[in-house]
């Protein structure tokens, strides 16, 4: 691989990396073509050189494929009907060996925002965050961190809730016996037996009792 090649490279892996690999990344690249442009190639150390593509394998090696869950416009919907009655609605779901997986939309200020983002429920900072899903092309971009056995799980998870969201928060209730919207116990025989009460179906715009 050429010097060219190997800045090429990191420059297309840029998006992978975190933000703290990523300005590094930036500086290296900056200082190559200032170089570049006045003196030619190799303008970097061999330490430099060595992180040039250290950061580009880090990059392409913390990207798992993504995959595509299905139609994912009808979850979109819950969450865009919730936000016109909560500030910060989320979804909780469980693997089926009970693992709890969130579901809540990236902020205007996050790095994807709009995007779905999936983690353990546990606090910020604490949690675990399993990956996201682009609702324009309900592409699931697995987190790297996350071992292969929970993003299978996952994956299947978030097929078949793209696919039936109302079924899946409902199903959820009925094992569990909370609902998965606002993860209070259900008390209500009408509400046990729908999966969710009526106040969140009134919130997420779904059928209750029907």
């Amino acid at each position: 691989m050429t010097y060219r090649d190997s800045l090429d490279a990191l420059a297309a892996a840029l998006p992978k990396l975190g933000a703290k690999d990523a300005d590094f990344a930036n500086s290296l690249l900056a200082q190559a073509q200032n170089h570049a442009t006045m003196h030619g190639y190799p303008p970097l150390s061999g330490k430099q050189w060595y992180w040039v593509k250290k950061l580009a394998e880090k990059a392409n090696a913390a990207a798992p494929a993504a995959t595509n869950v299905g139609d994912f416009s009808g979850v979109i919907a819950l969450f865009k009907t919730a936000g016109e009655h909560l500030k910060y609605p989320k979804v909780r779901l469980q693997l089926e060996d009970g693992s709890p997986v969130v579901l809540s939309v990236a902020g205007p200020a996050a790095r994807k925002p709009g995007t779905v983002n999936l983690t353990d429920g546990k606090p910020y900072g604490q949690n675990t965050w399993f990956g996201r899903v682009d609702p324009a092309t309900g592409a699931w971009e697995p987190s790297s961190k996350v071992d292969a056995q929970t993003t299978t799980a996952i994956t299947a998870l978030l097929a078949n809730f793209a696919k039936d969201p109302a079924k899946v928060a409902s199903l959820y209730g009925k094992l569990t016996g909370n609902c998965c919207f606002c993860s209070r116990d259900l008390t209500d025989q009408r509400s046990v037996s729908v999966g969710y009460g009526p106040i969140c179906a009134g919130h997420y715009g779904l059928p209750w009792g029907e």
